[in-house]
């Protein structure tokens, strides 16, 4: 019984202290390497081209990052904890795009996915590739930028990602 318990002491540290989420207490921001990640490998799948169920989605541009739908996620994913449930709606009954909008940002278009349980950001990339709607979602040649957030609910950890083009006066310089 000795054992096993150590083993189980040594494997809450080495997530703890060598890397693993471990959003800062007090609502300050998770780990941003983390979510900066996130965007990494959903570039490294859009760039390569990726299956989405039955369908190949060719290779496409890289979405950037941006801070205001970085912000929408993260508001999104600490909601999605302190909820304790995974959904598209939020605990005030918003949808994606209102969130979006809270957060400045003037979209043309979005899309949004979330996670929960995954316990970085590897684990949960990999689970929207194999979900062919958050795939899409990641390989849609529509979406510009993106932000990706996640949060430490009692159970596990909650994450969003979301992508949006802006609208088209955003490009206008007066």
């Amino acid at each position: 019984m000795k054992k096993i318990l150590a083993s189980v002491c040594i494997f809450c540290l080495v997530v703890i202290f060598q890397g693993g989420p471990d959003p800062a207490a007090g609502g300050q921001r998770p780990d941003r390497a983390t979510e900066k990640k996130v965007i990494d490998l959903v570039n490294r799948a859009r760039t390569r081209g990726v299956k989405c169920g039955s369908r190949y989605y060719r290779a496409t541009r890289p979405v950037h990052w941006n801070e205001a739908l970085s912000k929408a996620s993260l508001a999104h994913s600490e909601d999605m904890a302190r909820e304790e449930r995974m959904g598209h709606n939020g605990g005030d009954g918003s949808k994606p795009g209102e969130r979006i909008a809270r957060s400045g940002y003037r979209w043309m278009t979005y899309g949004e996915n979330v996670g929960e349980g995954y316990l970085s950001a590897e684990e949960v990339v990999d689970g929207w590739l194999r979900s062919r709607g958050h795939c899409e979602n990641i390989m849609n040649p529509g979406f510009k930028e993106a932000g990706a957030a996640y949060a430490r609910g009692a159970k596990r950890l909650y994450w969003t990602l979301v992508f949006a083009s802006p609208e088209l006066s955003s490009f206008i310089v007066p």
